[in-house]
């Protein structure tokens, strides 16, 4: 991959602020974003930044740069700099013509790889229309100086709800997005329960994609989807699905075309959350070498509330019995990632009386058991969603607070 030549610009400070979210959300799909509170960031010709702009969302390149996607204005962009540095390339615009684009801690750009070294964006535009949207990607195959032309990846174009796009590159090089959709919902009326996860895939390296596919009915409405790889087989996704009646646990699915859609899919949790609403509070999933996915999730109800931890084999769907990572009212935004040799890490962010802390928490053996958490970092102010990166086997949190912008933040193993 040819990349730009290093550059060392200082890029200001101040990010998205994403608060405390639960179910009575969905009215408003998720809490709004007090905006940049440094001096810097409210110059309306501040440059755009991952310090200034809204839900920076990382990858590493094949050299191990850090590349960040995020939004600021009416554009999504990317950047790239020196990991654990507030200094970082002056931003590229994604898409060259200005357009709405939804950026809260559920709904925000997604950046990757692919095998040929193009640089994948893929984000979620606002259309006219109540909760409406429509899946945008772009790719640049020169280093990230210059994007293609954006695609808008839903085939159907009514102006409802495509929304909360994720995305990912296996490793047989194919692009998979997925994300919520409601064609089906505006098909069948009042009788349909929640969205349904839709699907679709490009094999040539971004520069079209196939018909979408439907992955499965009654997913919820606004909890993002969690994507991921398992070797050269097609990915797989967990999301928070609508189990009768308006129970809101998880389900499972492998994202191969030539089996979808799925008639019922994977029970992946079962924590019994009765609750008309979405919570806008998805998962998040890492597949370990042994083809065993380790999942995190949120209940905020049922006999157990808090944040959780469990494994499931894709090929049976036998399940591990779940872990309480956290009950404290304040915990929220987990992610987990299996690292090998049984190493298992999860994080998430806790609001406390102070502010809100970076939590973690690891296993030694695949996840049976778990050490005490431990704080990873702090801030007095609000922050953005933590998600977590692994760069040959070295694990970051990527993390935007308003104290202190845009963070990349080691975890040492204990």
């Amino acid at each position: 991959m040819r990349a730009p030549a290093p550059l060392r610009l200082a890029l200001l400070l101040s990010p998205l602020v994403a608060g405390p979210v639960t179910a009575a959300s969905h009215g408003g799909h998720g809490a709004a974003a007090s905006g940049p509170t440094l001096a810097q960031c409210q110059d309306a010709a501040a440059l755009p930044s991952p310090h200034c702009g809204r839900t920076p969302t990382p990858a590493f390149d094949a050299q191990g740069r850090l590349w960040l996607a995020f939004v600021q204005g009416a554009h999504v962009y990317v950047t790239y700099g020196a990991d654990g540095d507030n200094r970082f390339a002056p931003a590229v615009a994604v898409n060259p013509q200005a357009e709405s684009i939804y950026s809260d801690g559920e709904n925000r750009p997604k950046i990757a790889f692919t095998p040929t070294g193009s640089l994948v964006v893929s984000w979620t535009q606002k259309i006219p229309g109540a909760y409406a949207g429509d899946i945008r990607f772009a790719r640049a195959t020169d280093g990230g100086q210059h994007f293609d032309a954006p695609l808008t990846v839903n085939d159907d174009r009514a102006p409802i709800s495509h929304r909360f796009d994720s995305l990912i590159v296996d490793g047989a090089g194919r692009i998979t997005l997925a994300w919520i959709d409601k064609r089906d919902l505006a098909a069948a009326g009042r009788t349909y329960a929640g969205a349904a996860i839709y699907t679709a895939v490009s094999t040539d390296d971004g520069a079209s994609f196939a018909p979408n596919r439907k992955v499965a009915d009654h997913s919820c409405e606004c909890c993002r989807i969690a994507l991921a790889a398992d070797g050269k087989r097609p990915p797989l996704a967990l999301w928070r699905h609508v189990f009768p009646v308006n129970v809101r646990d998880h389900a499972l699915a492998r994202l191969d075309p030539a089996a979808l859609p799925i008639a019922a899919p994977m029970r992946a949790s079962d924590d019994g959350w009765v609750i008309e609403g979405c919570p806008h509070h998805g998962p998040d999933l890492s597949v370990d070498a042994d083809g065993q996915a380790h999942m995190v999730w949120f209940a905020g109800g049922g006999p157990s509330p808090g944040l959780h931890y469990g494994r499931i084999d894709p090929a049976t769907g036998a399940r591990s019995a779940p872990v309480r990572l956290s009950g404290q009212p304040g915990a929220s935004r987990p992610q987990v990632r299996a690292l090998g040799n049984g190493r298992v890490v999860v994080a998430w962010k806790a609001l406390q009386p102070d502010g809100t802390v970076l939590l973690v928490r690891e296993s030694a053996d695949g996840g049976r058991h778990f050490t005490p958490e431990r704080t990873l970092a702090r801030t007095a102010g609000g922050s953005d969603h933590p998600l977590m990166i692994v760069r040959q086997g070295e694990l970051f949190v990527s993390w935007q607070t308003q104290a202190d912008g845009y963070r990349l933040i080691p975890v040492p193993a204990p």
